[in-house]
């Protein structure tokens, strides 16, 4: 695909996000920007629990986002998050990811990576994720119950059952589908964006 874009990955905490968007980044020679980049700054100095963490977060997503504004526009990115359409802190995330997209002119395709409920909690066990990140099927379970993934309402949204994908077959399936995009004139992230499946 010539040009830069953003390509979003969103799905429930364990699906694979990070490791399908590391792999997805290098095939497209993009910069990765996973979530806890972002996040683990804010816990790190103010703790999960403190009412500190929001608006630090919300100052290094500023700084990090008015910084990749500026990168050259050829150069693409690979971000991942975990969104969900009922939460207005979540929202207003997503708009950040929009903005992005506008403020740069490119196209931003939206993934949203989902799994049997067996299989995301199984993911959850990995060793790499003790410490750092939501282990508890429980309250996976608790999230899925109150809430759901926010779907973007555009054509170039990708919906990818990863339930018996490795990581590289999943990369593979979100290249195949760009692709398949760069075939059609993509055009760049808009309002549209912004609109939600119901």
């Amino acid at each position: 695909m010539s040009g830069g874009l953003i390509v979003h990955l969103n799905g429930w905490p364990g699906v694979g996000k990070q490791t399908v968007g590391r792999i997805l980044a290098e095939k497209l020679g993009a910069r990765f920007i996973h979530n806890h980049l972002l996040h683990d700054v804010a816990i790190a100095c103010a703790g999960i629990e403190d009412a500190a963490r929001w608006p630090l977060y919300e100052a290094v997503c500023k700084a990090a986002y008015d910084t990749l504004a500026d990168r050259p526009r050829l150069e693409t990115f690979v971000m991942t998050n975990a969104l969900c359409a009922g939460s207005r802190r979540e929202r207003q995330a997503w708009d950040h990811v929009v903005d992005l997209a506008a403020r740069r002119n490119v196209p931003l395709v939206p993934v949203v990576m989902e799994a049997s409920f067996e299989e995301n909690a199984r993911r959850l066990g990995s060793p790499r994720r003790v410490g750092r990140k939501l282990g508890d099927p429980a309250l996976l379970s608790e999230f899925m119950k109150s809430d759901r993934i926010q779907e973007p309402d555009v054509p170039e949204l990708l919906k990818l059952d990863v339930t018996r994908l490795s990581a590289d077959q999943a990369a593979e399936k979100i290249c195949d589908h760009l692709s398949a995009l760069s075939r059609s004139r993509l055009e760049p992230a808009s309002a549209k964006h912004r609109r939600f499946k119901q």
